[in-house]
């Protein structure tokens, strides 16, 4: 550094802040905490600059991210001009504004897009500011940890876990059923439909939440989730429009049409009644 008249703060945040985009599959941290690297007269004098984003999770593998990675300040009395470089050169990472000229009392984000293979990384980043009198050259004290994870694809199934699956007409019967669900992305929407020949008795989601609309008579359901997770439900045969209790007549019948996710579906599951 030469003839310098000014010194440089570094901040970095110790406050954590988790964020989830929708359409986005990521979680960001930022951190800030101050550390003095010069001071020299006139003390008001400084570049300083602010770590972003110091934590990055990008949930699909393959997938990209893009945001600010530090917040860049001028507050001497004079442009600056600035250029931001990783410490170890990371390919699948790219600072978009790597170099710029900074206004006196002014910021500048700066951007980077990251685009990784499955996998953990860290980078650092070396801040260079070159102005009329002067230079200077910092590594930073921010390092941003850059988790990627494998794409895991969601998943969908139905059992039954209570119930006979052979019955006899005319006599009132019950059946338990759950369905899974793995790894559903953000804001996802299981549908089934349950037939008008059953009631609902009750239903139990581990996660999420459940609506249940009626069209005619039979039951539209709707499963709302971001999570892995269960939905149990119990059905009952009903009466018919005549009074006359399900089932009124021999053959298959499906306890729900199968449910559905993402373009995925399940069997429906069937029993069979026979003349009582």
């Amino acid at each position: 550094m030469e003839n310098l008249k000014f010194f440089v703060l570094g901040l970095l945040m110790v406050a954590t802040l988790m964020a989830f985009q929708l359409n986005s599959d990521f979680n960001s941290y930022s951190a800030e905490r101050s550390n003095k690297h010069a001071i020299v007269e006139p003390e008001e004098a400084y570049i300083g600059y602010i770590c972003e984003n110091v934590d990055i999770r990008i949930r699909c593998g393959g997938g990209t991210w893009e945001g600010t990675i530090l917040r860049v300040y001028n507050n001497m009395n004079e442009t600056i001009h600035v250029v931001v470089s990783l410490k170890e050169e990371i390919g699948g990472v790219k600072i978009k504004n790597s170099e710029f000229d900074l206004a006196p009392m002014s910021m500048e984000e700066v951007v980077a897009k990251v685009s990784l293979p499955p996998g953990s990384y860290n980078i650092s980043f070396v801040l260079s500011a070159e102005f009329k009198n002067g230079s200077a050259k910092i590594l930073t004290i921010c390092s941003s940890e850059i988790d990627v994870e494998k794409t895991t694809k969601p998943k969908i199934s139905k059992s039954l876990l209570s119930g006979k699956t052979v019955v006899k007409t005319h006599t009132k019967e019950s059946w338990t059923f759950v369905i899974s669900v793995e790894n559903p992305k953000e804001d996802s929407t299981v549908k089934d439909v349950i037939p008008g020949e059953f009631n609902i008795v009750s239903y139990s989601a581990t996660t999420g939440t459940v609506s249940i609309n009626t069209v005619g008579k039979a039951k539209h359901v709707f499963w709302a989730l971001s999570e892995s997770g269960e939905l149990t439900m119990t059905i009952e045969t009903a009466l018919n429009p005549a009074g006359k209790q399900e089932f009124t007549s021999p053959g298959w019948y499906y306890l729900n049409e199968g449910a559905e996710l993402d373009g995925m579906k399940t069997l429906p599951i069937k029993v069979y009644a026979i003349c009582k």
